[in-house]
């Protein structure tokens, strides 16, 4: 006790964890006597988790006294939840005691899991059992176990003793499937199964057939409430990795396919042509191999009439289509060939059913099942196109040989599709084609999926484009137009335009809107993928639909700003403002040959979306902003001739920045000459007066030829090579120049040398070698007065660039009668080499 008038450092402080364990069981969990208050149950969880009060992560630095006070607290805890548990004629206690048992089993030490979690389990597998008519202790015990369990799987030592104790879970759980149990028991019964499967798979085999026959009697039967009927369809499709086989995955799809077609044959009778139904059977088996008449103790074909009798056959045709797409979407232990024209064939049989009958069979068709076979269309086309896009998701270009058949089904459906929701799944998976098979597909989607995009956005293209746009830009620049005093008012007037502008959009079309939505996202899956290769057909035309859709639904507000709309319409406005601008810089990036359309106006728009801190709009117009670089200022990196040797790199890299750095100090250099002193200025002006005498020419046969006149013609000759020799009019004789070490004489002679190469012809070669040779003797400032050969080629290049200089140093420069192109190339060898 008198540790608890100590005084603690700060809230990280060790000593604060067993003082918190220690009032959580004074006050909100008491012991058997106490009452309980289960509100405070929610608090105490997160204590816990928060502060870390069951990890027992002791450091060296921790003194013995603080780690005794730690485990004595977390060993009291755990004997309270053991009292708590045993008080099995106080179900809100033993209810408590369960839920914070799985709290204490994923946040305790690995220490003090490993020795605790036998006994633990032993604890509520007897509360499961023991529960009897208590629905909620069944609920709790099921779902401590699976924390239990999880926790469990992460000790590889302990996996043998973690299947042992699977296995004596499942038949509990199969008993609570068959019992007359609530929905909420059997979802956490299957929770607790699915777990098991994921975790342990090898505890499953014994019970395989029992647990796969429970699960379809109960999908099969339709009773039980939606998410539970998604549970059973979630459980069964992960049956197969118990075993990890592939006949055993592949068994299971087969039996569901084979369901499936025969419950839609007895569902759509009347409906369908008979030709699909005989294809369908036809892929799945082949003529000699006897076609099965039960599964799972169901007939696959009879012959059935009325409502309920329709009905009984099409809902479980969504729970086993549901497990399909489970299955092509989850991991498997091994590879597995899946049948993918068996499943395209019953994808084609649901998509192509339209509630029309067929003409020999109208007769037997009363108005009453029509109409129900309706009704349930819309959901069964949905769960089709689930199914189509969980094997597109699952098999990725490997439908490539498949491609024609689903590009031919997407576009044949995208026909008659009209319901928002099925026509933003088939845009999801007309983007899932184009990103997944690359630009072949998008050579044959591309007019489907133009072409419906501007049905669905031609709303939002209208009300943005027409008359009322221009009122919505004045309103836009009017604040910014006025003066000051007229702000107000201007900025009462653009609210009140947008908000015009937004009852336009969203009266009506919020069902819609996710359409447009997923239209955008497929237009810019198109661009990113084909826009390279777009038409004149359909480019143009999307090109200026993105940039008015982007530009006017972006007016007056933002996805962040206040209005009087509710928070749903506002994410909607702000995701489909994200979609415009997402498909608006595809539109930008995919332009090869040409510049884009409305640059200018697209950046603007990115600068104003950026300004809204702290959204994703935000975040995406940064991005786009920085892609959209290399196109505000275009700039053509140095290109280096891949045959030179590597060790010549790194001097040609820094070689190519020296003369940016050169050149730029020449000219700081020639602005300081010419600007500044009265002399200075007196001596340009004399320049600017004289005519140009420092142009030469020098020809291949030796002749000097000097130009007396700046605006003398010179015609260019292939044989000529220019060569700047400008010569201040003040410049100092050669006799008065001071040594060739001197820093000012010897950085001027660099940057003449450096022009000279430039002007060299082109021959890339040599440039960056000479560049290299030029760089490393302007870096090598500490070469020995001995070195001759380091010298001699510092002021070769000098004498080059200027043959008065050459005189000024002491270098014999060549005589008229030899060519300049007769001086021997300089070779690429290995600087190291003698």
């Amino acid at each position: 006790m008198a540790a608890a008038f100590e005084t603690l450092g700060d809230m990280y402080d060790v000593a604060l964890k067993p003082r918190l364990l220690h009032t959580l069981m004074t006050e909100d969990v008491p012991d058997e006597k106490g009452p309980l208050d289960s509100s405070k149950l929610s608090r105490v969880v997160s204590v816990i988790k928060t502060h870390k009060l069951l990890s027992e992560c002791f450091s060296e630095t921790m003194e013995e006294k603080q780690i005794k006070r730690w485990k004595s607290a977390v060993e009291e805890w755990l004997n309270r939840l053991i009292s708590l548990l045993d008080s099995i004629n106080m179900p809100d206690k033993c209810w408590a005691g369960i839920c914070l048992l799985g709290v204490t089993s994923q946040e305790c030490s690995p220490e003090r899991f490993s020795a605790s979690y036998m006994a633990w389990f032993d604890k509520l597998l007897s509360t499961m059992q023991s529960s009897g008519d208590s629905q909620f202790l069944m609920v709790a015990s099921c779902a401590s176990m699976s924390d239990l369990i999880t926790r469990l799987a992460g000790f590889p030592k302990l996996k043998k003793d973690g299947t042992s104790c699977a296995g004596k879970l499942i038949q509990p759980l199969l008993n609570m499937l068959k019992e007359d149990s609530t929905d909420t028991v059997q979802e956490r019964a299957l929770h607790l199964l699915c777990t098991i499967i994921t975790s342990f798979p090898a505890s499953l085999p014994r019970y395989y057939d029992s647990v796969e026959a429970a699960i379809a009697t109960k999908i099969l039967s339709g009773d039980g409430s939606l998410n539970l009927q998604k549970k059973l369809a979630y459980c069964l499709a992960l049956l197969p990795k118990s075993k990890g086989d592939e006949d055993s995955w592949l068994s299971l799809l087969r039996r569901i396919l084979m369901l499936s077609n025969g419950f839609l044959t007895d569902g759509l009778r009347g409906f369908e042509d008979e030709s699909k139904q005989d294809e369908a059977v036809r892929l799945m088996f082949p003529p000699e191999k006897e076609t099965p008449k039960t599964i799972w103790g169901h007939t696959l074909v009879e012959q059935v009439s009325g409502k309920e009798k329709r009905m009984s056959k099409l809902s479980p045709v969504l729970l086993l289509m549901s497990s399909c797409s489970t299955m092509l979407t989850s991991s498997y232990p091994v590879q597995v060939n899946v049948p993918v024209r068996s499943l395209l064939a019953l994808v084609e049989r649901v998509l192509m059913v339209h509630g029309t009958l067929s003409d020999s069979m109208s007769s037997f068709v009363i108005a009453a099942e029509q109409e129900y076979v309706c009704s349930e269309l819309p959901v069964l086309h949905s769960y089709g196109l689930d199914l189509l896009s969980a094997l597109i998701k699952g098999m990725r270009s490997q439908l490539l040989p498949h491609a024609a058949y689903i590009v031919r089904l997407v576009k044949e459906y995208f026909r008659r599709c009209h319901l928002p929701d099925l026509r933003k799944k088939v845009y999801s998976i007309s983007q899932m084609l184009l990103i997944s098979m690359g630009v072949g597909i998008a050579d044959y989607l591309a007019q489907e999926v133009v072409n419906n995009a501007l049905v669905d956005l031609h709303s939002v293209a209208h009300h943005t484009i027409g008359a009322t746009s221009n009122a919505f830009s004045e309103a836009s620049l009017q604040p910014f137009q006025r003066k000051r005093k007229h702000n107000a008012n201007g900025v009462l007037e653009q609210q009140q335009n947008t908000s015009a502008l937004e009852l336009t959009l969203l009266d009506n079309k919020s069902a819609a809107m996710p359409v447009k939505i997923a239209a955008l996202e497929a237009i810019e899956a198109l661009l990113i993928v084909g826009g390279a290769l777009r038409s004149k057909s359909w480019g143009p035309s999307i090109d200026n639909l993105i940039m008015n859709i982007a530009n006017h639904c972006c007016i007056g507000r933002w996805g962040n700003e206040r209005s009087f709309l509710s928070d749903e319409h506002t994410s909607v406005h702000s995701d489909f403002q994200l979609a415009a601008l997402r498909a608006l810089l595809a539109s930008l990036l995919s332009q090869s040959s040409t510049r884009p359309p409305h640059f200018a106006q697209s950046l603007q728009l990115f600068r104003r979306g950026r300004q809204e801190t702290g959204t994703n709009i935000s975040y995406f117009c940064a991005h786009a902003l920085l892609a959209l670089e290399v196109l505000v200022h275009p700039r053509a990196l140095p290109l280096i001739d891949s045959h030179l040797k590597n060790s010549h790199d790194e001097v040609e890299e820094n070689t190519m920045y020296r003369i940016d750095d050169i050149l730029h100090q020449r000219w700081i250099d020639g602005t300081k000459e010419t600007n500044g002193s009265p002399e200075n200025v007196e001596r340009q002006t004399n320049m600017e007066e004289t005519p140009c005498e420092t142009l030469s020419t020098v020809h291949q046969s030796g002749e000097k030829t000097s130009v007396g006149n700046a605006e003398a013609e010179m015609r260019p000759s292939n044989d000529e090579m220019m060569v700047d020799v400008r010569q201040p009019n003040n410049e100092i004789a050669p006799g008065d120049r001071t040594s060739v070490g001197n820093a000012e004489a010897k950085k001027r002679s660099e940057n003449d040398a450096m022009m000279a190469v430039l002007r060299k012809p082109n021959n890339q070669t040599a440039q960056l070698q000479d560049f290299a040779s030029i760089g490393s003797a302007e870096d090598d400032d500490s070469v020995a007065p001995g070195d001759k050969s380091t010298e001699l080629d510092y002021n070769r290049d000098v004498a080059l660039a200027s043959p008065k200089r050459a005189a000024a140093i002491g270098v014999d420069v060549e005589s008229d009668n030899e060519s300049i192109d007769s001086m021997p190339d300089i070779k690429d060898v290995d600087p190291d080499s003698d």
